[in-house]
């Protein structure tokens, strides 16, 4: 298992709450993150009379905001304990137009990735080629195909022309793509499969269920105009 990320380092969340005068003043749109904190960090900078709080507050770094009001900042250890001593102290000032709801610690965020196979399923791969083909509008033959995959997946081992036709043979009969007489597409919502019946079925008695007639399948797809 791949060791823990830390994604970023422990915070001070400062949660927010705006007075009624600023909340009808500004409607429904909510400030953003960056400058409450800026106005929460000039209100306790010009804190002259209280130079640790001033130079604390100086230093302070914007970690980030959540909805609801919630700021996140970051500081020297030391930095960090003058603000929450001032707020022990009722002394620490709110951002104008806030009120300060609850100050507290908040851990560091960590992230624990989640391996990969080394391996990628070529099924998989030849769906996502042939719709990125689809959408550049390229013509999708075996050999553009082929060609694509060498070009924009360097990392997969290229298969054979054998492989390849069987593959995108099962991907045909699990519909994931089609093929027209204008190459290969992907199957989307908006393809529409119409079955119809053979010609020499009707020739055939109706009471012999025991050799039944194969079926031709018509794809139209509404996006490409086929």
């Amino acid at each position: 298992m791949a060791r823990p990320v830390q994604l970023a380092p422990g915070s001070l969340a400062l949660v927010l709450c705006r007075l009624e005068a600023q909340e009808a003043a500004a409607g429904a749109e909510e400030p953003g993150g960056r400058a409450v904190f800026r106005a929460f960090r000039r209100a306790n900078a010009r804190c002259f009379w209280n130079s640790r709080l001033a130079r604390a507050a100086s230093r302070l770094a914007f970690q980030g905001w959540l909805r609801r009001g919630v700021l996140l900042v970051h500081a020297p250890p030391a930095s960090l304990q003058v603000l929450r001593d001032a707020w022990c102290r009722r002394a620490l000032r709110p951002p104008r137009g806030f009120r300060i709801r609850a100050v507290g610690d908040v851990f560091p965020v960590q992230m624990n990735p989640i391996a990969q196979s080394q391996f990628v399923p070529l099924a998989e791969v030849l769906c996502c080629a042939v719709s990125d083909m689809n959408a550049a509008q390229i013509v999708v033959t075996q050999e553009s195909l082929l060609e694509h995959l060498m070009k924009h997946y360097p990392g997969i081992a290229i298969p054979s022309q054998d492989i390849l036709y069987t593959t995108l043979g099962t991907l045909i009969k699990e519909r994931k793509i089609y093929h027209t007489g204008e190459g290969y597409f992907i199957v989307t919502p908006q393809t529409y499969f119409i079955t119809n019946t053979s010609p020499q079925e009707n020739k055939r008695d109706l009471s012999d269920a025991s050799h039944p007639v194969p079926t031709c399948i018509t794809y139209l797809d509404t996006e490409s105009g086929i």
